[in-house]
């Protein structure tokens, strides 16, 4: 059985390679809820799977960097670094504070907070 360290490890690893596809059809769970800031969130497999779509049609990465990781119980914390050009948005450079809740290894909420004043 995986510990959480080596999944997480293992998610971080895919996302910092941009393979978010990967990391969203391996790490994520069906229930997963996902929320940006304070909009909406985006509840199930299916709705997640739309918003990252969107998002990669829509955005040319330059570079995701993971600045910093914290772990307890089946909670994760990362700090990660962003720059990218986004058809919507333009070019953004940011942090951006990302928290998974996991469940046999999978991600069952995930929240990303970071500046509306970059986007």
């Amino acid at each position: 059985m995986k510990t959480l360290n080596s999944t997480v490890v293992a998610f971080n690893s895919l996302i910092q390679q941009n393979k978010f596809k990967e990391a969203l059809d391996e790490f994520y769970a069906d229930e997963v809820v996902f929320t940006t800031n304070l909009n909406s969130p985006a509840i199930g497999i299916a709705a997640f799977r739309t918003v990252v779509e969107e998002f990669m049609q829509n955005a040319k990465i330059e570079k995701v960097e993971l600045v910093s990781l914290m772990m307890e119980k089946d909670l994760s914390v990362t700090n990660w670094y962003c720059a990218l050009d986004h058809k919507k948005f333009g070019s953004i450079d940011m942090h951006q504070l990302s928290v998974q809740r996991w469940k046999d290894n999978k991600i069952i909420q995930e929240n990303h907070f970071y500046s509306d004043k970059e986007l």
